[in-house]
């Protein structure tokens, strides 16, 4: 099987998800959902009931009482699968 119709193959594979998105800017948006992401959204007080593993211990020391760090939840990812037939 040489490269060109391993790439015809390949081509013909289909991913089909729940929301299948053509747009262009498909996942360039900020999610509403606020969790336990990795796009920093903002600091904020603490308050009854935050992770304590979030708090923001540099802000903390200047304001003299607690912040936590606040996260986007990512609710959209790129999927990028590749195959060794070799």
């Amino acid at each position: 099987m040489d490269a060109n119709e391993l790439l015809k193959k390949v081509r013909k594979i289909e991913i089909k998800t729940r929301g299948l998105s053509q747009n262009i800017f498909a996942g360039e948006y900020h999610s509403a959902f606020k969790g336990r992401g990795m796009t920093f959204s903002e600091v904020r007080e603490y308050q009854y009931g935050d992770d304590i593993r979030d708090i923001d211990w540099n802000v903390t020391a200047r304001h003299n009482h607690p912040y936590v760090k606040v996260y986007e939840e990512e609710r959209e990812l790129t999927v990028m699968l590749l195959v060794d037939v070799s």
